[in-house]
């Protein structure tokens, strides 16, 4: 990769918000020589008329290029740190991929350990953040059985934790066809058995329970109210155990 010297104004690159599409950003800032002062998606670009705006069509070989020449400096556990960063809601999860790719290229593995520098530090938090938030979400998910035998979920992150829920429920239950419906970014992650895909939920309309799920979301919270102790409910300290934001989607709850 070419070093990052500056030798043009400084520019806002807007891509398509894939994560593809931040590496073919980021091949064009550095194969340009132009440093960005900022890298957005599409979606969550504000014009200003005293800032100069390139944008960058995806282009899978540039991304490529990108990621394989930092999988080699830095390694494969901080290509993941990366990829869980931009799954982050951070404002400036781009500039701080950015910045610590641009420190890796120059620095190698040692980048992974500089954690006074604040790109690394940042890539390292969001990247935590998208993890903590997976690995609680998952405990607090709920699938209703609907006509036609699809299991389906909803939730809202506040990360973008959708591609990684998927995978995870997909590899779970490999056999059985997957809806898990994002409503605050409004997205469907898909498994038909065979693929996975992620789409807008954009006018979309999820098919009624079946009566067989209508019976078992009704034991289970019998069950769960039959278990628990009147007296020693302590919704304190429920809430500290799962925030209260997490309750609109599950049944018991």
């Amino acid at each position: 990769m070419p070093d990052g010297t500056i030798l043009d104004e400084a520019a806002v690159y807007v891509y398509d918000g894939s994560y593809d599409g931040l590496f073919t950003a980021i091949f064009d800032a550095v194969y340009s020589r132009r440093e960005p002062a900022d890298i957005v998606s599409d979606d969550r670009l504000q014009l200003s008329f005293a800032t100069r705006y390139i944008e960058t069509a995806t282009d899978l070989a540039k991304a490529a290029r990108v990621k394989k020449a930092a999988r080699e400096k830095l390694g494969a556990q901080a290509m993941k740190r990366i990829y869980y960063a931009y799954l982050s809601s951070g404002e400036d999860r781009e500039m701080s991929v950015y910045r610590f790719l641009m420190l890796g290229f120059r620095m190698g593995k040692k980048a992974n350990s500089f954690l006074t520098d604040s790109a690394v530090f940042n890539v390292m938090s969001l990247s935590r953040s998208v993890s903590r938030e997976t690995d609680k979400m998952m405990g607090f998910m709920r699938f209703s059985i609907m006509e036609g035998g699809i299991q389906y979920c909803r939730f809202s992150p506040d990360n973008n934790i959708l591609p990684l829920t998927l995978s995870h429920f997909a590899a779970r239950f490999p056999g059985i066809p997957l809806v898990i419906h994002d409503t605050r970014r409004r997205q469907l992650g898909i498994y038909d058995t065979a693929n996975r895909y992620i789409v807008s939920a954009e006018g979309y309309v999820p098919p009624e329970k079946s009566s067989d799920e209508e019976c078992f979301e009704g034991l289970w919270k019998l069950f769960y109210n039959t278990i628990g102790i009147k007296e020693r409910k302590n919704l304190k300290l429920m809430k500290q155990m799962m925030p209260a934001r997490y309750f609109r989607h599950v049944w018991e709850m």
